[in-house]
């Protein structure tokens, strides 16, 4: 019982920071085409599992229940590969395929890019 209440606690506050970042580019970024929202989301959380994932890994410090409050329910209520998802559809059958391919390409790239690098820095710790 106690890994389900983890994981839902921290998908719960995954969710909640997720939609904060959501607002922060509706309010500060309005003439832009990309859903920075989504990129931000899914990016930054790719690095935040390659940091703490490399951490993880050399060092052993998250205990089972930590390990599911932040991997399994903190980036996955953070993230959003679904939206992402739709997101493309949309710019699709809106005819946009340029921007579909594009926001395809950065999510992709920069997702893989920022768990390099997060996984890279946890070496420091």
């Amino acid at each position: 019982m106690i890994n389900i209440a983890m994981v839902g606690l921290g998908g719960a506050m995954g969710a909640m920071c997720r939609f904060l970042v959501y607002e922060g580019y509706i309010n500060f970024a309005k003439n832009t085409s990309l859903p920075l929202g989504t990129i931000t989301v899914n990016v930054l959380g790719c690095f935040i599992i390659g940091l703490l994932g490399g951490i993880a890994d050399t060092r052993q410090i998250f205990l089972p229940e930590v390990r599911l409050l932040i991997f399994t329910g903190f980036l996955g209520g953070f993230t959003t590969f679904s939206t992402f998802g739709f997101e493309s559809f949309l710019y699709m059958r809106n005819g946009q395929i340029g921007l579909a391919v594009l926001n395809g390409l950065i999510q992709l790239i920069a997702g893989l890019i920022f768990v390099w690098a997060g996984f890279g820095l946890s070496k420091a710790f």
